[in-house]
């Protein structure tokens, strides 16, 4: 008889630990969906992109203009949603050949932007790349929000000799801040 109430015993302590854990996970389950994962802080940081922006050295021309126009999500059909933003460098800002600027941009995470530049000719004149005439752009430089809230995007500018046009002969851009 002995072993029969150790038995009882031990179902009820079983039934006991099992219903523990129902009611532990109940509440833990419960308390995930009732709350937002994410703060308000959290989600507005998901849109804040920081970049380290460069003007390579081989660049002849200094940056007087970044233009950027948003493109929609990375990987899918590019949809350009909006007009072309003003510049995003203030104040008179500019980036020389070999040196760089940081700035904080609006680009949801997983989504990318196109930018277009404007520099100084050299005589004090801005020259809006796509606006010369016969410009074709080799290419379309971009800044994607994707793998860090950090952005290392660089650009060299030259003067094609044969076109006798300013134009950009390559561009960079990748997850993280290069020191």
């Amino acid at each position: 008889m002995d072993f029969g109430m150790q038995t009882v015993k031990s179902r009820k302590l079983i039934l006991s630990r099992i219903l523990q854990l129902l009611l532990i996970s109940g509440f833990t389950l419960s308390g995930l969906v009732s709350c937002d994962l994410l703060s308000n802080d959290d989600k507005k940081k998901d849109d804040k992109l920081h970049v380290k922006f460069i003007n390579e050295a081989a660049s002849t021309y200094t940056i007087t203009t970044i233009q950027l126009q948003a493109m929609g999500k990375s990987g899918e059909t590019p949809e350009p949603s909006g007009v072309w933003s003003d510049n995003i460098l203030e104040n008179g800002q500019t980036i020389a050949p070999g040196e760089h600027e940081f700035f904080n941009l609006k680009i949801p995470n997983l989504h990318w932007s196109e930018y277009r530049l404007g520099v100084d000719d050299g005589n004090g004149n801005e020259i809006m790349l796509h606006q010369q005439q016969n410009y074709q752009a080799q290419w379309q430089p971009s800044i994607t929000h994707w793998g860090s809230d950090d952005r290392t995007a660089g650009v060299t500018v030259l003067y094609d000799q044969n076109a006798g046009l300013i134009y950009i002969s390559g561009y960079s851009d990748f997850a993280g801040i290069n020191e």
